[in-house]
């Protein structure tokens, strides 16, 4: 799959289709073929349905940790599911979901979490040490979640996991509805090409970049880029989009 440069696309005049929100791409496939696979991830698969179940948790978990509309949460783990579901539920409550480059430095990793203000962190298993190395530096930190296991193509549970069925949609999800998504909210904090420079991005903007994408219906996603870059989250929005299933590949440093 070819991709524009990041500040190409991000530099593209609003198109003259009717912008959409990020949740109408599930809504859409939810519609048309819920029991589909929208996402795999080693031996995981999930159905349009229950990545709109898993997503609409993930929001509920945010109200639960007081993550209120237009603050910011973070997520630091090789490409997995919560990548994608955390932009989908910042989409439905009115957050920002920072998803953190894994290749920056220590220093700069703080620096960003940091500078965002991150109450609420979903870390991968890899990066344990590293979060018990910076925690006393994280003066916002109030909550964080492991994700993952040692061996993804496991059926093991993680505390990620856990963390889902701990929120399933109720009252929760009530009050996270109250918020009513614009097109220009800020969904999307992701790395560009250089790794390191990194910008807010809105519904907008995600969906400016995958109209700049040819179609390609029915084929599978098969995503290695990492999703803490725009190029990389943007050609998942692509293919979910087109009714793909995305195929999240193991990472290598």
């Amino acid at each position: 799959m070819s991709l524009q440069s990041d500040d190409a696309f991000l530099k593209q005049q609003p198109q003259t289709h009717k912008p959409m929100l990020l949740n109408d791409l599930v809504d859409r496939n939810l519609g048309s073929a819920p029991r589909a696979t929208a996402v795999e991830y080693g031996r995981h698969k999930f159905t349009w349905r229950e990545l709109d179940t898993r997503i609409r948790h993930v929001a509920s978990g945010l109200r639960a940790a007081r993550v209120q509309p237009g603050d910011r949460f973070a997520v630091l783990a090789h490409n997995h599911p919560v990548c994608i579901e955390a932009v989908f539920a910042a989409a439905l409550t009115g957050t920002t979901a920072v998803v953190v480059n894994w290749r920056l430095s220590e220093r700069e990793v703080v620096a960003i979490l940091q500078q965002q203000e991150i109450k609420l962190l979903f870390i991968g298993h890899e990066f344990a040490d590293l979060l018990e190395r910076i925690r006393p530096e994280l003066d916002d930190l109030a909550s964080w979640v492991v994700v993952g296991t040692a061996n993804p193509q496991s059926h093991g549970s993680d505390d990620y996991e856990m963390w889902l069925e701990m929120h399933e949609t109720g009252e929760s999800m009530y009050d996270a509805a109250q918020h009513h998504p614009d097109v220009d909210d800020l969904v999307l904090h992701a790395h560009l090409e250089d790794e390191r420079d990194n910008v807010a991005l809105s519904h907008r903007h995600l969906f400016q970049g995958v109209e700049a994408l040819p179609p390609t219906a029915g084929a599978d996603c098969l995503l290695e880029e990492p999703l803490f870059l725009v190029r990389g989250m943007v050609a998942a929005l692509h293919g979910m989009r087109h009714g793909s299933r995305t195929v999240l590949l193991s990472q290598t440093r």
